[in-house]
């Protein structure tokens, strides 16, 4: 077995916004959004584009509102979800970073 063959699988990329520990918030202009059902649709009037979320999606996303912090959200759905903390870090690494490549979140100034 070659060194590259015995190597350990890299862990998922961390979000910066998750990892830095620094509140993060929803874009609080050029955004619009809708709850459909227990999804919601958010609107980006700026890009043109819209972004569908899921049930857990959508419950991290309304308190994406005002500030609040990647453990706080992970605690949200250890809650409510019952999920492991690591399993709901992870949710929630996932889901910040896919709003910050979208340009759909804010990070507080450290």
């Amino acid at each position: 077995m070659t060194n590259k063959e015995a190597r350990v699988p890299v862990p998922p990329k961390l979000a910066e916004p998750a990892m830095s520990g620094r509140p993060v918030r929803a874009r609080p202009t050029g955004l619009a959004w809708r709850q459909a059902g227990d999804e919601v649709v958010v609107l980006d009037l700026v890009a043109g584009s819209y972004h569908a979320l899921n049930a857990s999606g959508a419950l991290l996303w309304e308190r994406l509102a005002g500030w609040t912090t990647a453990s706080e959200l992970a605690g949200v759905l250890v809650s409510v979800y019952g999920l492991t903390p690591a399993a709901a870090d992870l949710d929630v690494v996932r889901f910040l970073d896919a709003c910050a490549d979208a340009g759909l979140v804010e990070i507080a100034e450290s």
